[in-house]
């Protein structure tokens, strides 16, 4: 809908082109390495960007006392015959689940599992059936004990707004969530999106290798040198060679290839070291005949200027020949991958044995792990827990149950095995004889956080207990921890906070190792509102607050606002009377010029509305630094859809989306009316189509792409809709299409929406009625999904007592029921309308770490597009970051993706005469 004309002018000083400078490939022993071109999976692009504000955590059975009694103990509640396992508020996402016991309880009757999001149930019933596949999610999402060997994994993406909650009825003896909160956490693929890229053969993408001299010792191979980012890998050796073959990346020590290519195998072991999988990142195959072992990786590196990823030969060693080919994607500024090698005998005494430690702002993506030696028939070592702490942080957010179950199996594994994000590729018996008395054993273990990377923005400290409370010895540990850092994040201050009032003295250890010693610590608890004057850096972009506390009563919950705007939640849902001490951490943006020259921001705690009393022991404010803002330009506008010189005349399209066909053709729908004709006549969706391979390609043509299809419209208004405004089409899981639209009413109060679906594009069936109705003329949906979460966006205004415009979401899990309204942008008194005017058509997509959200205010100019942005998909600061030349944008990426490469919108309106494209550079 629109109502306001005159020109508008784009704000930006220039125009920004990306310009991608072709990478040098140097060589050892005068040899070239031709590279090809290649472009990286979207699941992958998301690790490359820093997301500060995801707080990643587990709940787990782990032993409260810190030694290896895991099992079942109280969780959350009891809700009538179902126990909570897990129990969340705020923003959120569930990136894994993982529970086992003995088969004989596992496959006893009448159990259940039960997960809500957002009030709404998306599963519930037979934790066999959701696990081994007779559920909506099937293989390599979740899998069942024997594909998981011992265990039941998931990996389905349940994402949530505001509440999440997993409850069952029996007795999960072992089990962990993994999960991650804070702003921006809900982001991240969807489960067909995660299923495709775990399932898919990545291997046949890659270049071909060619026959290629080897590296020597002191003349190390260059596969690449930046600015470039390797987004492929792959190598030809003869099997015996790979022992002495190193990879290093920029100047980092050397690491074995053995690791970087997944194999996780150590150069003592009789076979080589070789094993037939693939996984996600990581590919390798068994030598052939001639004695030639194949490896691969899709493990994108990023090269900055001057760094080069090569090849080289170990000390004393010798490689024969090689073949090799890398694929080259463009450069990532900003970011690097670090890979840290380790070689240790366990300590024999109570600790964790350090596997990754950095105190860089990073993005941990892969664990590797060689376990050798030990004691006769003794795999106990299997037993240590995971313990990972994040940003300085004493308590670990992550601790396991057991270095099986971080590897997602149980009981010492059923055997070798490979899934897409874990597995044990290489077991190995030796001297098996009567019945495994005097064996030892040999695993290769790798589990890749793709899904769930762990964050951090102020160092990292990842360690695994060897045995049970990590006192076993011998054992002998290797390991490879792969993550990226960002050098455009940094602490550049702390500030304490100390609460006051009446505090309790509390004797303690940390829930951790079992040496840990108790020490004194004092907190304060009731249920009130902490105000903290923010004393913060003018150059502060944002800042963590690390929350100390006694976690002896649950559930704790407290809602954060700063300067008067919600900017989260922090929820603890599981009690530990036996080691209270803990920690929790909330991230928090700042705006530029929110700092300095005497401001002084105000955090505030509120914990009025907590279950059980809320427990300060006081706060720590860090501030970290980070990137400009960005400056957003556009380049000219090319038509491509002419509706000015139809046969019957000149016609307009207002409020529309693209989307691409299953047969490769892209479909434009939209409002469609005569010129001159008034918003309450739109009665009909236009229909046109383009042929592929998308918007690069229309925009390069310079000429218009779409033409109006033989059925000419997509929708027509029933007899109950006074007019029909502002389709927007998306992919369901099952592979149909998805329209959602307003309905006009007689009650601007009462707006309406609707959905029809299609199979083709072109046939479209009206479903289940009015979703729902809502006031402030209601209108410009605009549908995404979040995981398995569904969020519909669209204009209105904040209420009915104040009108002030602004955009409101709403969740599901079904596209049928749908949660209450909720307030994603609100603007201020002065854009107080009938109508919400000033936030038409919004449009919300996650980019580089952020979300952005476009509006169209016609009161200011019938051409004005606004840019918002926020960590977080629900919540955006009332202050845009840009302003665009267009009017209903709608935004659209190279290949269908909005996360990387090129970034486009359309743009239509009456008086426009077609639909328009224009390049966003900038992002």
């Amino acid at each position: 809908m629109h109502t306001g004309t005159h020109d508008a002018r784009a704000a930006g000083a220039r125009l920004e082109t990306f310009v991608s400078r072709a990478a040098r490939y140097l060589l050892g022993s005068s040899l070239a390495i031709t590279p090809s071109a290649a472009s990286i999976d979207p699941v992958l692009e998301s690790l490359l960007s820093f997301h500060p504000g995801w707080i990643t955590r587990s709940v787990t059975t782990h032993d409260p006392a810190g030694g290896n009694d895991d099992g079942y103990r109280p969780g959350v509640a009891l809700e009538g015959e179902h126990r909570v396992l897990f129990h969340a508020r705020g923003e959120g996402r569930i990136t894994r689940i993982w529970m086992t016991a003995p088969r004989a309880e596992l496959e006893k009757p009448g159990q259940e599992l039960w997960i809500e999001i957002d009030g709404r149930t998306v599963f519930r019933g037979s934790h066999r059936d959701f696990f081994e596949g007779r559920g909506l999610w099937t293989s390599p999402l979740a899998l069942g004990v024997d594909a998981s060997s011992g265990a039941f994994t998931s990996y389905v993406p349940f994402a949530w707004s505001s509440e999440a909650k997993i409850r069952f009825r029996g007795v999960p003896i072992y089990y962990q969530v993994t999960y991650r909160e804070g702003p921006g956490a809900a982001s991240g693929p969807s489960s067909e999106e995660l299923a495709q890229f775990m399932a898919e053969d990545w291997t046949r993408a890659l270049p071909a290798p060619s026959r290629q001299q080897a590296p020597s010792p002191g003349a190390p191979l260059v596969l690449a040198e930046g600015p470039a980012t390797v987004s492929g890998l792959v190598l030809h050796i003869p099997a015996a060679s790979l022992k002495d073959l190193e990879v290093r990346i920029g100047g980092q020590p050397p690491v074995p290839a053995s690791f970087f290519f997944g194999l996780a195998s150590a150069s003592t072991d009789s076979d080589g070291g070789w094993a037939t999988f693939r996984s996600a990142l990581h590919a390798a195959w068994a030598p052939d005949a001639g004695g030639t072992g194949r490896l691969a990786t899709r493990l994108p590196v990023p090269l900055a200027e001057g760094e080069a990823l090569s090849l080289e030969v170990a000390q004393g060693g010798a490689i024969a020949r090689l073949e090799a080919a890398v694929a080259v994607a463009p450069a990532r500024r900003g970011v690097r991958l670090l890979a840290q090698y380790r070689d240790q005998t366990a300590p024999g005494r109570e600790t964790t044995m350090p596997l990754f430690e950095s105190d860089e702002p990073l993005q941990l993506v892969a664990l590797l792990k060689h376990l050798s030696g030990g004691l006769p028939n003794d795999r106990t070592y299997l037993e240590g827990d995971e313990m990972i702490r994040t940003d300085g942080m004493s308590l670990p957010l992550q601790i396991g149950t057991g270095t099986e179950d971080y590897f997602n199996g149980g009981f010492y594994f059923l055997g070798a095995h490979s899934n897409a994000f874990s597995g044990l590729h290489r077991f190995l018996v030796i001297d098996p004889e009567e019945g495994w008395k005097r064996a030892r054993f040999v695993h290769s273990l790798y589990r890749l956080h793709v899904a769930d990377p762990i964050v951090s923005r102020s160092g990292l400290r990842f360690g695994i207990e060897a045995g049970p409370t990590g006192a076993y010895t011998p054992l002998q540990v290797r390991s490879l921890g792969l993550a990226y850092t960002f050098s455009d994040h940094r602490v550049i201050g702390e500030q304490e906070v100390r609460v006051q009032g009446r505090r309790h003295r509390v004797r303690s250890a940390v829930d951790a190792e079992r040496s840990e010693k108790p020490r004194i610590f004092r907190f304060r608890e009731g249920r009130g509102i902490t105000r903290i004057e923010v004393a913060c850096p003018p150059e502060a972009r944002g800042l963590l607050l690390l929350r100390a506390y006694s976690a002896a009563k649950a559930p704790q919950t407290a809602r954060v606002r700063l300067d008067g705007r919600e900017v989260g939640t922090i929820h603890e849902m599981q009690a530990n009377p036996v080691r209270s001490i803990a920690e929790d951490a909330l991230w928090i943006d700042l705006r530029p010029g929110q700092c300095g020259a005497g401001r002084r921001p105000v955090i505030e705690v509120d914990a009025t509305g907590s279950p059980e009393p809320w427990s300060e022991g006081g706060y720590r404010l860090r501030f970290f630094s980070g990137p400009p803002a960005p400056q957003l330009t556009h380049g000219p506008a090319v038509e491509i859809l002419d509706t000015d010189h139809l046969p019957e005349g000149a016609a307009y399209v207002n409020d529309h989306t693209t989307i691409q066909l299953r047969d490769g053709r892209w479909m434009l729908t939209g409002i469609f009316n005569a010129e001159g004709q008034p918003p309450e006549t739109e009665r009909v969706f236009v229909l046109a189509t383009a042929p592929g391979p998308g918007p690069a390609r229309w925009h390069d043509a310079a000429a218009p792409s779409f033409s109006l299809a033989p059925e000419r419209f997509s929708t027509r208004a029933l007899a109950d809709e006074r007019w029909i405004w502002a389709p927007h089409v998306v992919h369901d899981r099952d592979g149909s299409l998805v329209m959602i639209f307003h309905v006009g009413t007689p009650d601007p109060d009462r707006s309406g929406f609707r959905i029809a679906r299609s199979r083709d594009g072109f046939t479209w069936t009206r479903e289940a009625g009015t979703l729902f109705e809502d006031i402030c003329v209601a209108r410009d949906p605009m549908l995404v999904r979040l995981g398995e979460l569904w969020v519909v966006y669209y204009t209105r205004c904040a209420s009915l007592a104040s009108r002030q415009s602004g955009v409101a979401y709403r969740t599901s899990t079904d596209l049928a029921r749908w949660s209450p309204p909720a307030m994603a942008l609100t603007l201020g008194p002065e854009t107080a309308m009938h109508n919400s005017g000033h936030t038409e058509s919004p449009f919300v997509f996650a980019r580089q770490g952020w979300f952005y959200l476009t509006i169209t205010s016609y009161p200011v100019d019938y051409d004005a597009t606004f840019v918002y942005r926020s960590r977080s998909p629900f919540s955006f600061p009332p202050h845009a970051v840009a302003r665009l030349r267009a009017h209903a944008a709608e935004w659209v990426g190279e290949g269908g993706s909005l996360g990387a490469g090129r970034l486009f919108f359309t743009h239509a309106g009456r008086g426009k005469g077609g639909v328009f494209l224009q390049e966003l550079f900038g992002l």
